[in-house]
């Protein structure tokens, strides 16, 4: 099913993943490599003109070249496929929220589960961001984790500037964005220390990682 786990640099830790519905899983083998795809910029500084272009034309009454421009943004932008991660924590109380079957599409007939894991951790990022929220972590500590990762500071900064255009607060950093970031810098998983996280909300605190490459997931109960 996975890349053999002997005499290779390999995590003793257990990780745990809470599905509500593990009969895909289960026919598939245990997790096998999927892509998504999140809008980027590729042209900073000509969206960047556009963007003033479009404010000028407002000011000025100029519906004509206001939506010219506008047409003109999607020049600007990409598609970057990347893999799709999978989510897995060290806390089984918080896996086990994810286990709850009224979030299957088919909840009448699903079979909810936790599942248990090693995962090889020869090649990540470690965010420490105690007391976030999963899915919106300080910009500062996860530009820390990259960097303390090997990641140059100034193409980390290019990067997220790319890929973070849309956001109003750029105090935060979403999951999907975390992982694009990973995916883009050639990373295989993401570990976020001290965060909370369940599908409820929640207040325990326990580390998440996201694995971008399912052949490093070793299951060991299913």
């Amino acid at each position: 099913m996975n890349k053999s786990f002997t005499n290779i640099n390999e995590s003793s830790d257990i990780w745990y993943h809470g599905t509500p519905d593990v009969r895909e899983l289960r026919k598939e083998g245990g997790f096998t490599s999927r892509t998504t795809t999140l809008d980027y910029i590729k042209d900073l500084e000509g969206y960047h003109q556009l963007q003033e272009k479009m404010k000028e034309a407002r000011a000025e009454g100029d519906e004509n070249a206001y939506f010219k421009y506008i047409d003109m943004v999607p020049k600007t932008r990409d598609v970057f496929k990347m893999r799709s991660p999978v989510f897995f924590t060290n806390n089984h109380t918080v896996a086990k929220t994810y286990a709850n079957p009224s979030r299957a599409f088919d909840n009448q007939n699903s079979i909810e589960d936790v599942l248990k894991a090693q995962i090889r951790s020869n090649n990540g990022v470690t965010i420490n961001a105690t007391g976030d929220r999963f899915r919106f972590i300080d910009t500062s500590k996860v530009k820390r984790g990259f960097l303390n990762a090997g990641v140059n500071e100034k193409e980390f900064d290019l990067v997220l500037s790319r890929f973070n255009y849309y956001l109003s607060n750029k105090t935060g950093i979403k999951t999907d964005m975390i992982a694009a970031l990973a995916e883009w810098f050639t990373f295989d998983y993401v570990d976020v220390n001290g965060v909370l996280d369940s599908h409820e909300g929640g207040s325990i605190k326990s580390t998440v990682r996201m694995v971008l490459d399912p052949t490093d997931i070793n299951i060991i109960s299913k």
